[in-house]
This record gives C-alpha cells, sequence and structure tokens, in this order.
C-alpha cells in the first residue's frame, strides 16, 4: 500500500533549493518523487501536508540518549542563575528524601552566577540526609555531599584515579569530582535498575520525537552496570517498537564485551565505533591544551590516556575491523589522537570520528583533511559558554573555537549533534547557532562570526552529514528514491522565515520508515 506525500514544500537536501511536489513511500523506501499528476496513480492513499514543509528526517549526530532521559527524570539546574537558587530548589527536594535516596541534579552551570562558584561541602551536606550529586552542564564534573562520597569510598586519603581529579583544598576534599573521578559515584548508583534505565530511555525517545529527530547516535553502554542492560532497554523501548533509530557507540571500557554480545544488527538499533574519551571539556579546565588556560597559567588540561594507551584501544578497534570515535575538546587533545590515527589507519572506505573537535589552528586542520576522518560538532556550544571560554583560552585562540565553516570548507564530512544532555537536542536550535553563532534574544555578528555557516549548510548537518558520518549517506539523508522513508515536517520554512523565528518552529510529524511517530495535536495538517 503505497502513501503519497504532498501539499506541501518538499526539501530533497541534494541540493540547494531543490523540491519536490510530491512523494510516494511504501514499506517504508520512498519509491519515488515527482509530480502528484504523475505519482497518484501508484498511490493507495494520500497524505496531505495542508502547507507544512517536509525534509529528510533529523538526526542528531552525537547524544547520550538515556542520559537525557535521565535529565527528564531528575532535578533541570540548568536554568538556575545563583548558588543561593541551586540550593534553594535542591533543599525542597531533600527535605522530602530519605537517608537511602539518591537525589541527583543536572545541568549545572555556574558561569551563569554573578558569583561563578560551586556549592561547598558543608553547603551541600546542611541541605539534607540523602545522598546528593549534581551534574555540571558538560558532565565532565560533578558535586557530590559528603554522603556520596562515603558510598564510594572517597576520603581525604584517596589519590585521584588515572584520568580524573578528586578535588581537594588543603588536603581536604571538596565534593568536587571531574572526568574519571566521577565514574566512582555515578556508575554504581544502586538505582541503576533495568527499569529506571528502561523508564529513562522512554521518555527520552518521546521527547526526542517530538523535537522531529527520528534518530541518533548514542554513547550509553558504560555507565549502567553491564552493556547487556541498556543493550536489553534499547531492544525493548526502540527497536521493538520501531520508535527510534539508534546508533550506538560502543565505549572502550566495555568495548570487547559488547562485541562478544549477541549483535543482531536492525534499522532501528545498529552497533557503531568504539568510543574513547581523549580529554575533559572546557567547563573544568580539563581539556588538553599545547599551551596553559589564559585564567590558570599553571594548567593546560589534562589527557585521559597516555598515547601508548591510545594505541592500545585503536589497535583492538582495527581488530575487530571497527572505526573509532574520539571525544577530543582541546588542540593537543586532537593532535595526540590524529597522530595514533594516522600510525593505525581503518580499512580503506571507513571513517574515524573526531566528536567536538573545538579547538583548532591551520595546521590542526591540515592534519584532519589528510586523515579518513568525518567531524561531529555540537553548533549549541557556541552559545552559552563562550564569554568563559574566551576567559579561559584568551582572544588568540578562540580564532579557532568551535569550528564550522572552516572544517566544512576543507571539504571534510560534518555532521550536527545536541551531545544532550548537555544541550537540549532540538535541532533546530543547532541550526539557529551555526547560522547565527549567538545566543537567543542577542544582537551581534556572532561570537567567532567568521565560522558562521548558511542555513542550508546547517540543515545539512542533521540529514545528509548525519547519515555521511556513519556511511549510510546511499540510503538516508535525502528524499530520493530508494532512500528510507524518515522524515521531519515543520509548520515553517527554516529556509525563508526571519532566522529569529527558527528556535520557534514547530514539528508537525516526525516520521520513521513512513509511520507517523509523532504528531502534533490540533494542528493544520490534520487530514
Amino acid at each position: 500500500m503505497a502513501t503519497l506525500w504532498t501539499g506541501g514544500t518538499i526539501y530533497t537536501m541534494t541540493k540547494v533549493g531543490e523540491t519536490v511536489e510530491a512523494v510516494l513511500e511504501q514499506d517504508g523506501k520512498i519509491v519515488a518523487t515527482g509530480s502528484v499528476e504523475s505519482l497518484l496513480p501508484q498511490a493507495a492513499s494520500i497524505q496531505q501536508l495542508h502547507g507544512s514543509v517536509m525534509y529528510p528526517g533529523f538526526v542528531d549526530s552525537h547524544l547520550h540518549i538515556i542520559g537525557y532521559g535521565e535529565k527528564l527524570k531528575h532535578i533541570d539546574v540548568s536554568k538556575v542563575r545563583s548558588k543561593d537558587e541551586l540550593l534553594t530548589i535542591i533543599r525542597e527536594r531533600m527535605e522530602y528524601a530519605t537517608p537511602e535516596e539518591w537525589i541527583m541534579a543536572i545541568g549545572l552551570n555556574e558561569t551563569q552566577f554573578i558569583v561563578p562558584v560551586f556549592p561547598t561541602l558543608a553547603e551541600l551536606d546542611a541541605l539534607g540526609e540523602a545522598h546528593l550529586i549534581i551534574k555540571r552542564s558538560c558532565h565532565h564534573l560533578i558535586v557530590a555531599n559528603s554522603k556520596a562520597l562515603a558510598f564510594a569510598e572517597i576520603t581525604n586519603d584517596t589519590p585521584s584515579p588515572e584520568g580524573g581529579i578528586i578535588d581537594k583544598v588543603n588536603g581536604q576534599v571538596t565534593g568536587v569530582l571531574k572526568d574519571a573521578a566521577l565514574y566512582l559515584i555515578v556508575n554504581h548508583m544502586p538505582h541503576i535498575t533495568p527499569a529506571y534505565i528502561e523508564d529513562a530511555l522512554a521518555k527520552a525517545v518521546t521527547s526526542l520525537q517530538s523535537y522531529g529527530l527520528v534518530g541518533g547516535h548514542s554513547e550509553d553502554l558504560s555507565y549502567y552496570g553491564s552493556p547487556s542492560q541498556p543493550i536489553a532497554a534499547f531492544r525493548k523501548i526502540v527497536e521493538e517498537q520501531k520508535s527510534f533509530k539508534v546508533h550506538l557507540l560502543q565505549h572502550h571500557t566495555v568495548f570487547e564485551e559488547v562485541v562478544q554480545l549477541p549483535q543482531e544488527q536492525s534499522i532501528f538499533l545498529e552497533f557503531g565505533a568504539m568510543k574513547i574519551f581523549i580529554d575533559g571539556a572546557f567547563g573544568g579546565r580539563t581539556a588538553a591544551l599545547r599551551k596553559p588556560y589564559s585564567d590558570e597559567p599553571n594548567n593546560s588540561g589534562m589527557l585521559v590516556h597516555a598515547t601508548e594507551q591510545l594505541a592500545v584501544y585503536v589497535q583492538l578497534a582495527r581488530r575487530y575491523g571497527q572505526t573509532v570515535a574520539v571525544h577530543a575538546i582541546g588542540d593537543l587533545a586532537i593532535t595526540t589522537i590524529l597522530e595514533v590515527f594516522a600510525k593505525y589507519p581503518p580499512r580503506e572506505g571507513q571513517l574515524d570520528r573526531v566528536i567536538h573537535c573545538s579547538l583548532v589552528d591551520k595546521g590542526i586542520l591540515e592534519k584532519l583533511v589528510a586523515l579518513p576522518i568525518a567531524v561531529d560538532m555540537q553548533p549549541q556550544f557556541i552559545q552559552g559558554e563562550y564569554e568563559a571560554e574566551l576567559a579561559r583560552l584568551g582572544k588568540q585562540r578562540v580564532e579557532g573555537l568551535h569550528p564550522l565553516k572552516s572544517l566544512l570548507g576543507q571539504g571534510l564530512i560534518v555532521a550536527g549533534g545536541s551531545d544532550a544532555p548537555i544541550e537540549e537536542p532540538n535541532p533546530l536550535h543547532g541550526i539557529y547557532a551555526a547560522v547565527t553563532r549567538r545566543n537567543f534574544g542577542e544582537i551581534h555578528e556572532g561570537y567567532g562570526a567568521r565560522e558562521k555557516i548558511s542555513r542550508f549548510e546547517a540543515v545539512r548537518l542533521y540529514t545528509v552529514g548525519a547519515s555521511e558520518i556513519i556511511g549510510q549517506q546511499h540510503v538516508r539523508g535525502k528524499i530520493e528514491a530508494g532512500y528510507t522513508a524518515d522524515f521531519t515536517v515543520f509548520d515553517e520554512d527554516i529556509f525563508s522565515v526571519d532566522i529569529e523565528k527558527v528556535p520557534d518552529i514547530e514539528v508537525m510529524y516526525t516520521v520513521i520508515d513512513g509511520q507517523i511517530v509523532y504528531k502534533k495535536t490540533k494542528n493544520r495538517c490534520e487530514e
């Protein structure tokens, strides 16, 4: 039974401005595109767009789906503007918590405070008797109360683990844990059960669909007990329900365990590259830099692994014929892993992936181009903390901060994601950030305006780019015969509406394999 989609503007994303009048879909595939007159005789039904605008299905190329679901389940503090407000919000929850409970607040960004400081350990302990952790927005730093520290047996005498920092002042723990140190707590919290994981995943998928997303490339397998637990949740919530298309990265700590599990692949659940963290983040000053931080001259960040260990991980991936995706933010982190990639390249036709690639210069761009590498960018990183990053890096280095135009100009494959729960997984927010390079409501040329890109290039990050980065460009990312019938339908045209209205465009339909998985209620798209 073929369905004809028509009655609106339909962008193919094959080239700038190209549209078709109608799309014929059958059994989850696009059979043909063209005029209504030519395709109507083959259709058993018609899906009217009623003037809405249809694009290939949008995909978030880097996020943590279960982690995003956790943010929906717990206390969201991303909009908190002072330490006092933060403590008040958490105190209200802690007052009703039992001593055995775990309270989580997610999204803290202290750079939004007039005085950018974290709560002290004493202030956290005064809030109540439950275990408490506060995750910074970058998710590379947490602040924990004494009860949570005691759960992980972290004391003043506990040394920092490799790739992490247990923060201390005058030999006393502060409650701040950075990078690998935070996993001493978060990977072992007792409430991480299969039911908890499934609930978080279900909440996340529902939310992602409402943003017009048909899929995402996610990294979730090392944070929730045995990797078999999140995999089972993805099979139940995503694969069985055919609700979302997930491409799973495999963290190096569980890579061999995962590859030895049954890896039946489907269009709804794929297993992809090995994931390695090369460094931390700018927020906690743990992103690895070639020169020290401008506001902390004795600190150049940190590499999570020695170069020799990175080589071991990459060679392991190669033995299984797998590519590698790396979190690399600082310029030292990027150059370090590029040297390893050059020594141990993937198979012919495969692409490794640099996620974030936040700080580059001409030399790094040249090295990227010379290797079989694609880049996974998060345009929303331009917003929010740019001023803080300017203070950390100085004016000269920020010229290479969060590049987009430079990467695309070199002919590199670039995809767009949110890194949710770090940023809101709304692709329209990412498109706005990529085009304007400013925060919502601001009026200026943009932060690092030379790196602004066009609207077509921005939409391409979430469609064509997201398919290219996983080698699926022959079946996903465009509206063309033979491609999957994944569509995102908006009420307005991203390419022509006032740019300031782009973040508020409404999703009408989210369509996966020809099936409507999200439909805005009481909208003009009613048949």
